[in-house]
C-alpha cells in the first residue's frame, strides 16, 4: 500500500527534501527510482527550495502581526496603533536662561518666538529656540528677562492641501525626529480669510462636531501623521484648506548638557535699534531632558498596559500608563497607595512619583499638570499625591586581587576598568523603581571588568541626602527603607548655634551596642533606639546629646529640630549607614543609585 501521509513538523531544507523523498519512494510509481543521481534530484531540489520559502515568508509574515514578536519598527507601531497607542517621539532639551540687554533708549524689548540661540556641549554645536514671546521693559538701565526656557531644535514647517477628491488623503509630516509636544497646527480657509489654530486630542470626550481638534498617530518610517475628525468627533477642514503643521526637529539626548549660550538673531534691528545688540547670557539650567524616539521594546510594554487603563485611573499600573504616555518628559513612574507607605497609612490617596529623564526633580508647575490630569481620571475618594523622587545613594568600596600574569594593564587601568564597570552596572540595572541592588551581581560585574581579576571585596555604604534649610528651623529625618546595621550611622558635618556637630547611633559613653559572632555570621544589637547629637568642635572634647531616635528595621531616622547656620560645602546633611542585608531594595519613591561622581572607591592589589 502507498504510503501517502508526510510529515510537516521540521521546515528546514535538508529535512523537507528528505520527506519529499522519502514520501515518493513509498509510492508505487517511483519505487525503482534512484532520487540522489538522477534528474529527479534538482526537481526535489526546486521544490524543496520553494517549500522552504514559503515557509519562512509565511512564518515572518504571521510574526509580524503580533506585537510580542515583530521585529520591524512599522509592524510595531501598526499592532499598537490598534490599541490607541502613539509612540513617544523625540524631545527637545530645555535649558533655562537669564538675559540681560542694555537699554540703548528703547522703551520696551520684544523677544519673539522662535528666537535663535547657539551652545555646545562635548557632541557638538546646537540650536535652541524659544517658545513664547515675550515684551520687556527697562529696569535699572537694562532690559531682563529671568528664567527664560529656550528648547533645542530648528523650527520645520509642512504645508497640506485638503482634498476631498483624493481617496484615503494622509497627512504625514517629513521629518522622523520631531517633538510631538511642539506641535502647532493651523487650518487656513475660505482662500486664506479664516485662520483656525487646532489643538491636540487624544480621546473622543466632550468631542463635539465643531471642536477644532486634530488627532496624532505614528506611521511608516517613524513618522507622524495628523487625523481630522469626521463631522461628528471634531470638524472637518473645508475643501481646499491649507492645513500648516509647524514643529520642531530635534536631536533629541544629544543636546543635554549644553553651556555657552549665544544669541543668534539680530533683536536690535528687529526691536528698532538698527544695529545687533549682544546681550549678557546666564545659564541658571543647564540643558537637559532631551531623549530619543521610543525604542521597540518601550512600546512593545507600553501600549497594551496604556490599553488596559482605557483613559482611567483605578490601578496602580493605570496611573504608571497614564502619566508616561502624557507627559513625554517623564522616564518612569511609580505608582502606590497610601497604605504601603513606611510609618502611618494615609488611606485614600495614591501617591505618584515621575522619574524624568535628565533626572531631574519635576517642577511645581510639572507636578500640579500631573495631579490635575489624574484627578479627572479617578474615582471619587481616591486622592492621587505627586511627590518627588527620593534617591537611596550607594557608595562602594571595593578591593580587588588581580593576576599580575593575566594581564599587560597597569593597576591604574584595572582600577578604571572597575569604575567603569560599576558605571554600568548602575546604568543598566538601577537609578529607576523597583530595582534591587544585588551585591552578588554588581562583584560579579566587578570580576569581569578584566581577565586578570580574581576576586574582590566589595562593601556597601548607604547615603540619604536630607536637603536642609539655613537659618530656619527645621526636623532633620531620613529613612532608607532597608535594613541598617546598629551603631553605623553617621553623617556630614555642620554648624549650629556657633559649634560644629555630626549625628551618630553610637555613643561611647553608653555601654548599649553587643556584638556576637555565631556560625561566622556577625551580629550587632543596640539597646536603645537612639541617636545622639556628636558635638566636634573642640576635638579632644567630643560630647554627646540625644537628638532623636532611629528604628534600625526599616532605616527610618527621626530628629528634634534645629536650626543650621552653615553645611560645610553640602547643598544638605548627608547621612550614611551600612546595610544590614547584601541586597539593597528600592521601595516606594526611592530611586537607588550609585554615587559615580564621588562614592566609588577602588583598591586593586596582586593576589
Amino acid at each position: 500500500m502507498a504510503n501517502n501521509s508526510i510529515s510537516l513538523v521540521n521546515l528546514d531544507f535538508d529535512t523537507l527534501k528528505t520527506q519529499l523523498k522519502t514520501y515518493l519512494k513509498g509510492q508505487a510509481q517511483f519505487s525503482d527510482y534512484d532520487f540522489d543521481g538522477s534528474n529527479m534530484s534538482v526537481l526535489l531540489d526546486i521544490l524543496t527550495y520553494n517549500t522552504h520559502l514559503n515557509a519562512f515568508y509565511l512564518n515572518m509574515v504571521a510574526s509580524e502581526m503580533f506585537l510580542d514578536s515583530a521585529q520591524l519598527r512599522n509592524s510595531v507601531v501598526s499592532v499598537a496603533k490598534a490599541l490607541n497607542y502613539t509612540p513617544r517621539s523625540a524631545k527637545s532639551s530645555r535649558a533655562v536662561i537669564n538675559l540681560v540687554f542694555p537699554q540703548s533708549g528703547l522703551q520696551k524689548f520684544t523677544i519673539p518666538e522662535n528666537t535663535r540661540f547657539i551652545a555646545r556641549n562635548s557632541r557638538g554645536t546646537f540650536q535652541f529656540l524659544t517658545n513664547e514671546s515675550q515684551i520687556l521693559y527697562p529696569a535699572n538701565g537694562a532690559f531682563r528677562a529671568s528664567n527664560v526656557s529656550v528648547y533645542e531644535g530648528s523650527i520645520v514647517t509642512d504645508s497640506f492641501v485638503v482634498d476631498y477628491s483624493t481617496e484615503g488623503q494622509r497627512f504625514i509630516m517629513s521629518n522622523e525626529t520631531i517633538d510631538t509636544d511642539s506641535v502647532q497646527v493651523v487650518v487656513s480657509e475660505d482662500q486664506g480669510q479664516t485662520n483656525t489654530q487646532f489643538t491636540l486630542a487624544t480621546s473622543l470626550f466632550g468631542l463635539t462636531s465643531n471642536s477644532n481638534i486634530y488627532f496624532l498617530q505614528a506611521t511608516d518610517d517613524s513618522r507622524y501623521e495628523l487625523v481630522f475628525g469626521d463631522g461628528v468627533f471634531g470638524r472637518r477642514p473645508k475643501d481646499s484648506a491649507v492645513v500648516t503643521a509647524s514643529y520642531r526637529n530635534v536631536a533629541g539626548a544629544a543636546g543635554d548638557e549644553c553651556t555657552g549660550f549665544i544669541l543668534s538673531d539680530n533683536l536690535g534691528s528687529l526691536n528698532g535699534f538698527g544695529s545687533a545688540i549682544a546681550p549678557t547670557i546666564t545659564v541658571v539650567n543647564t540643558s537637559s531632558g532631551g531623549s530619543d524616539p521610543e525604542t521597540l521594546d518601550e512600546i512593545r510594554f507600553r501600549a497594551p498596559r496604556s490599553y488596559q487603563t482605557q483613559d482611567r485611573a483605578i490601578t496602580p499600573n493605570d496611573f504608571e500608563a497614564l502619566v508616561t504616555q502624557q507627559f513625554q518628559y517623564v522616564k518612569s513612574v511609580r505608582a502606590y497607595g497610601g497604605d504601603q507607605i513606611t510609618g502611618t497609612p494615609a488611606f485614600g490617596r495614591v501617591f505618584v512619583v515621575p522619574l524624568t529623564f535628565s533626572g531631574d526633580i519635576p517642577s511645581l508647575n510639572q507636578k500640579s499638570d500631573i495631579q490635575s490630569y489624574l484627578k479627572a481620571r479617578t474615582t471619587i475618594g481616591i486622592d492621587p499625591v505627586v511627590i518627588d523622587p527620593d534617591y537611596l545613594f550607594v557608595e562602594v568600596d571595593t578591593n580587588a586581587a588581580y593576576s599580575d600574569a593575566d594581564t599587560t594593564l597597569s593597576p591604574a587601568d584595572i582600577e578604571a576598568a572597575i569604575k567603569q564597570a560599576i558605571e554600568n552596572y548602575n546604568s543598566s540595572e538601577l537609578v529607576d523603581f523597583n530595582v534591587e541592588l544585588k551585591l552578588s551581581r554588581l562583584e560579579a560585574a566587578i570580576n569581569d571588568a578584566d581577565p586578570s581579576i580574581q576576586t574582590n571585596t566589595t562593601e556597601l555604604t548607604l547615603r540619604k541626602d536630607f536637603k536642609a534649610l539655613i537659618l530656619q528651623r527645621t526636623f532633620p529625618s531620613v529613612t532608607f527603607r532597608n535594613a541598617i546595621v546598629p551603631g553605623t550611622i553617621t553623617s556630614s558635618a555642620f554648624i549650629s548655634d556657633g559649634s560644629r556637630f555630626e549625628y551618630t547611633d553610637y555613643n561611647p559613653n553608653q555601654q548599649t551596642l553587643s556584638v556576637t559572632v555565631t556560625d561566622n555570621k556577625t551580629t550587632i544589637v543596640n539597646s536603645t533606639n537612639a541617636v545622639y547629637l556628636k558635638n566636634i568642635t573642640n576635638p579632644g572634647a567630643v560630647s554627646y546629646s540625644p537628638a532623636g531616635t532611629v528604628d534600625y528595621s526599616t532605616g527610618s531616622i527621626t530628629l528634634n529640630s534645629i536650626v543650621l547656620t552653615s553645611l560645610e560645602g553640602n547643598d544638605g546633611i548627608l547621612f550614611y549607614a551600612k546595610p544590614l542585608l547584601q541586597d539593597i531594595q528600592s521601595k516606594e519613591n526611592d530611586v537607588i543609585a550609585i554615587d559615580i561622581e564621588s562614592g566609588i572607591s577602588v583598591t586593586v592589589r596582586k593576589a
